[in-house]
């Protein structure tokens, strides 16, 4: 497991600077270039650009996942804990990666953060949310966000960065409880339906397809095929969608033999 963290990035920095305070890594060989940490657990990497533009850490490291501690953004300014896969579901990638591709999500490890996260989650009224896959980097690696803003005030407070931190390091010691890994289509990019099902035990989610890219069919083959675990079922946030789009996406889902429950 390597966590990753950002010099660009406020949030990611403070982060970092917390887990390394909390667990006393040593400093390792650097990575081409770059500081290397080591604990018993996990190794940890510090950049110094942005981790959305780091599709070259396939070639640099070698673990089964990597977790990006990272500032969440929002234009409403809504304070919020949240996990997500990372990918592009449209012909634009504005904050890295690659147009229409996705990288190889975990579910099971993004549930344990959601899980810690929601569990520790008492020192505040912060939402705990999925979002709909997101950004960059491209990578074939398993990788998710760990991420906390929304506003300012929520990422300059020093109790909720820690907060975060904490429910990352948790999550190692997490079994979470899940029927089915799945894909979840629909809905808005905050994806608080997918998110109530998967901390009610029913689905550990990989990608989410919003439904302001739900036109976009054709992808939903990647994103049944890139992820650690085989997503058995996809989600349908039933009411979010018109009736074309429904058929147009559950033609999808049997023409590749994925079956789909309703929500």
């Amino acid at each position: 497991m390597f966590i990753v963290y950002s010099l660009a990035d406020p949030v990611s920095m403070e982060a970092g600077r917390i887990m390394r305070e909390l667990l006393q890594p040593e400093e390792a060989k650097p990575i081409n270039g770059l500081k290397h940490f080591v604990s018993d657990e996990f190794e940890m990497l510090e950049l110094k650009e942005s981790h959305i533009y780091a599709d070259y850490l396939d070639d640099m490291i070698s673990t089964d996942c990597i977790i990006f501690l990272s500032r969440h953004s929002s234009k409403s300014g809504i304070a919020s804990f949240t996990v997500h896969a990372e990918g592009n579901w449209s012909s634009e990638a504005k904050l890295g990666g690659k147009p229409e591709q996705l990288s190889t999500a975990a579910p099971v490890e993004m549930l344990r953060v959601l899980s810690a996260l929601s569990k520790n989650n008492h020192i505040s009224e912060i939402n705990v949310t999925y979002e709909a896959t997101h950004h960059g980097p491209l990578l074939k690696t398993p990788s998710l966000y760990a991420e906390l803003g929304g506003n300012e005030t929520v990422m300059k407070n020093t109790d909720y960065v820690r907060l975060l931190v904490d429910s990352v390091l948790d999550s190692f010691e997490i079994e979470p409880n899940f029927k089915r890994v799945a894909i979840g289509i629909g809905g808005l990019h905050y994806a608080d339906r997918f998110t109530r099902r998967a901390l009610e035990g029913e689905y550990a989610f990989a990608h989410i397809l919003s439904k302001h890219y739900s036109d976009n069919v054709d992808m939903i083959p990647q994103a049944i095929e890139r992820s650690n675990k085989k997503p058995e079922v996809a989600v349908i946030e039933w009411s979010s969608l018109g009736a074309a789009q429904r058929n147009a996406i559950i033609d999808k889902l049997d023409e590749i033999g994925i079956d789909h429950v309703r929500m």
